[in-house]
């Protein structure tokens, strides 16, 4: 009984171990670096992210009534609901 606990144990131990170096089966992530004017989209989430300059990069929904877009800069962080296609009203505006 004392043997068969053991090999239980040990078989767990070294399963659990492959699996951690393994990345607990993880896949690979897929890094895309994009360059100013690029857009990077997911169809699937109606959301997008775009590079202005080499420092600012908009992301959120397609510009449409009541979407929600977030400008990152250097120094700033925005956040916009947009009324119409070229209105929005400042919801957040934080200095880093």
């Amino acid at each position: 009984m004392l043997k068969l606990g053991l090999t239980a144990a040990l078989t767990a131990a070294v399963c659990f171990s492959i699996a951690a170096a393994t990345g607990f089966g993880a896949g690979k992530t897929k890094v895309i670096t994009i360059k100013v004017g690029d857009i990077a989209t997911l169809p699937s989430d109606n959301f997008h992210c775009q590079v202005i300059t080499k420092t600012q990069v908009a992301c959120g929904a397609k510009v449409a009534p009541k979407s929600v877009q977030v400008y990152y800069a250097p120094h700033q962080l925005e956040v916009l609901q947009f009324k119409t296609a070229t209105k929005a009203a400042v919801l957040l505006n934080i200095k880093r």
